[in-house]
């Protein structure tokens, strides 16, 4: 009688011991991430993040949302055979990770860029603007900056501030403050 009792106290200790791992991970599962709104708000303000299954950068921007990144506004450009699709070609996306946002592009540089010129066929590039060159924009890159602006049009300078239009695209690895600071979001 004495080993039935304290088999049953194991049974009913073992099972309280599981329904509370249960709870306690279960109610981790579903719990909102410190970056849902915020990639919500870039999705909401008409950012776009063009990308491509392949771009080992474009996976790091999406590990730096965590689970938010299902809010993101992104935009798969390849296609499985790796060619690009043609939303992404009609939009000139050239590279990888690629952001636009529907107010331009504004940041702060007191640097002098380097300006890239279209790539036009049968002009060599030099320095700088052999790997980054495109044949719709011309390419600015800061050197605080690990990313570059590729705009039609040349940006309007105000002191140390470059806007440029809302057909700009910012491509590399963009900073999650400097995403924010497009859209006007306090990060958490």
């Amino acid at each position: 009688m004495q080993n039935k009792t304290k088999f049953i106290i194991f049974i009913i200790s073992v099972i309280i011991i599981v329904v509370g791992i249960g709870l306690f991970t279960g109610s981790k599962v579903g719990a909102p991430s410190k970056f849902d709104d915020f990639a919500k708000a870039l999705k909401s303000e008409g950012s776009v993040f063009y990308g491509a299954f392949w771009c080992t950068h474009c996976q790091d921007q999406k590990a730096e949302f965590g689970s938010a990144k299902q809010y993101l506004p992104y935009v798969e450009c390849a296609n499985p055979d790796s060619t690009q699709k043609q939303i992404c070609k009609d939009n000139q996306i050239e590279g990888y990770p690629t952001w636009t946002f529907k107010d331009g592009i504004k940041l702060s540089s007191n640097s002098i860029p380097t300006i890239c010129p279209i790539n036009i066929e049968g002009i060599k590039q030099e320095g700088l603007c052999v790997n980054i060159s495109s044949k719709f924009y011309r390419v600015w890159t800061f050197p605080e900056y690990n990313f570059s602006i590729k705009s039609p049009i040349d940006p309007i300078k105000e002191g140390n501030v470059w806007q440029f239009t809302a057909n700009a695209q910012a491509v590399g690895a963009i900073p999650q403050s400097f995403l924010a600071e497009q859209i006007n979001f306090v990060l958490p």
